[in-house]
């Protein structure tokens, strides 16, 4: 090999050289930031689910939670009693979540203002802006846009709805209605003894149905069952806040799915943690759920669209 010939093949040599360092170090480089970028999705956040008590419809949120969010979870119970929340919020502190979520109304005002700067959401809550919560959360409420609409396609020939309610809870709901383009025939009430003049009253002014709405004074067991046997008796269907009472005989309800509340809370934990509390944000129940009771349309000699009825999720015959 002459001299040209051997210098070539050293220059090649170096060249080789210094390329497979190159590559040496380029791999080194990949291979750190795989593991760095491996132990950044290795941390799982942090989360502290407080619910009021241990009923089923938060219990459904809660798993839903579980099964939506990969991390670390401490659960708390409030067990219906506002006193346990600060023994609770002092064991949420010292385990340093991400983010906090208060499932229910107790757990949820037990939370607000005690956080000290954790990002807190809420979930299932009745009547959030009542409460003038300072937080994002998803809400239990069905609008009355939204029951007033279905009311349309099942009773399209309705004018006048009677509706009794606490002011104290439900105004803001009723105002809501009275914007609807149709006649809110609204009876507030202060104490459950005025519910049956008021009902009476109501019926004597030829309602074409009557709105419970989810309010305590007259959504409760005994009060709910006398507005369905005295509304049925003078054959007025009712427009109910969940199927319970459907099931009961109310012609049908607009209601929030549990599950569907507790993937919507799932994806405002997915904002929070990734781009942080920004915004204060209350979200309505998304996807709610149509219960028909058929045979009281039959009863009372409603009929309902094939397509409404087709929309049902449950029809109780």
């Amino acid at each position: 090999m002459g001299i040209v010939g051997a210098n070539l093949c050293i220059c090649l040599n170096v060249s080789e050289t210094k390329t497979m360092k190159l590559h040496f170090w380029l791999i080194c480089l990949l291979i750190s930031l795989f593991c760095l970028a491996s132990d950044v999705y290795a941390v799982e956040p942090r989360i502290a689910i407080v619910v009021s008590r241990q009923i089923q419809p938060y219990m459904v949120v809660v798993k839903e939670i579980k099964n939506g969010v990969n991390a670390i979870f401490y659960e708390y119970n409030l067990n219906g009693d506002k006193k346990n929340i600060r023994k609770i919020i002092a064991e949420i502190l010292s385990k340093k979540p991400d983010i906090i979520v208060a499932i229910g109304t107790e757990a949820a005002e037990g939370c607000f203002d005690k956080t000290k700067g954790i990002p807190t959401i809420f979930s299932m809550v009745l009547n959030p802006y009542l409460l003038k919560l300072n937080m994002s959360g998803v809400a239990l409420d069905i609008s009355a846009r939204a029951q007033i609409q279905v009311l349309r396609k099942i009773l399209p020939k309705a004018k006048k709805i009677g509706v009794i309610y606490n002011p104290v809870v439900s105004a803001s709901l009723i105002a809501a209605a009275q914007k609807e383009n149709i006649s809110i025939v609204a009876s507030p009430v202060k104490s459950e003894t005025q519910i049956a003049p008021a009902l009476k009253n109501m019926i004597e002014q030829s309602i074409d149905a009557f709105w419970l709405v989810p309010d305590p004074m007259v959504a409760n067991q005994s009060i709910a069952r006398y507005i369905l046997e005295t509304t049925l008796k003078a054959n007025v269907p009712v427009i109910a806040p969940s199927p319970t009472f459907v099931k009961n005989g109310a012609l049908f309800s607009v209601s929030a799915g549990y599950d569907r509340i507790g993937k919507q809370t799932v994806k405002l934990i997915g904002q929070i943690l990734t781009n942080g509390n920004t915004q204060i944000s209350i979200e309505e129940p998304e996807d709610p759920l149509l219960t028909i009771n058929i045979k009281t349309a039959e009863l009372m000699n409603i009929v309902i669209p094939v397509q409404v009825r087709d929309l049902a999720n449950e029809v109780v015959k």
